[in-house]
């Protein structure tokens, strides 16, 4: 089963987060729905400080939904189309200027998990009660620390993204990354709403706790809001094995 809860952070009246499953769209609500037989698993945080950040991530995932998993080259080679629809439509209205999103998600394919991602939305793997990032964040602090620049990492805006879809810019695509990965037996996809917040610890906590998986993802959020996260949050558990 997959258990989602995704919300506009507190005082906005829309979320810039969605999220997909299959070909369902689900956004500021809370669900549970089965495992999809084909298709993606994502979710998409509309950038913050943009245009129309709400309408990139629905546009995006709204297109991802058309789409199946083949083989990484030609589904790369699709989600480069994908940022090239969005950039054109952000043109056809001044609103929507320079919209933009960031996507992480998976595919269960065969015995393999793919991987698609851009941005500072994460896919975490666990596997007993440890947690792993399975994504790295594409955003200036990662790039800082990246080149030893320590000091500047510390102090800047540490959710400020370097890479995404749209932003009227091919090149902000050019970390994308479609891959591989080992199958989990829990996914778990965050937006920084909820990761800025919740320290990996506490995800590994709260998802070891002997508590409903709906409440679980409602535990999340609570944490994330106690750690005083005003953005949109949002949590997907994907239990590909459940007892």
């Amino acid at each position: 089963m997959i258990y989602i809860m995704t919300k506009a952070g507190h005082g906005k009246s829309v979320s810039e987060d969605t999220v997909l499953v299959g070909n369902q769209i689900f956004t500021d609500t809370s669900d549970t729905v089965d495992i999809p037989d084909s298709g993606f698993v994502c979710v998409a945080d509309g950038v913050g400080g943009s245009n129309a950040g709400e309408v990139a991530s629905s546009f995006v995932l709204n297109e991802l939904s058309n789409l199946e998993w083949s083989d990484e080259e030609t589904v790369k080679n699709q989600l480069l189309s994908i940022n090239q629809k969005l950039i054109e439509e952000s043109k056809t209205d001044a609103a929507l200027s320079g919209m933009a999103t960031t996507l992480s998600g998976i595919c269960i394919q065969d015995e393999n998990m793919k991987i698609i991602h851009v941005g500072n939305t994460r896919v975490y793997a666990m596997q007993g009660r440890f947690l792993k990032q399975i994504t790295s964040d594409h955003t200036t602090y990662n790039w800082l620390k990246s080149l030893g620049r320590t000091e500047e990492a510390e102090a800047c805006n540490k959710s400020e993204i370097t890479n995404c879809f749209g932003g009227d810019d091919e090149k902000l695509i050019s970390k994308l990354q479609v891959t591989s990965s080992n199958t989990a037996n829990t996914v778990l996809l965050t937006s920084d709403g909820i990761h800025e917040y919740v320290s990996i610890d506490e995800l590994e906590d709260i998802l070891s706790s002997d508590v409903p998986n709906d409440e679980k993802c409602n535990a999340i959020c609570n944490a994330a809001l106690d750690a005083g996260s005003n953005d949109d949050m949002t949590v997907v558990l994907v239990c590909l094995q459940e007892e």
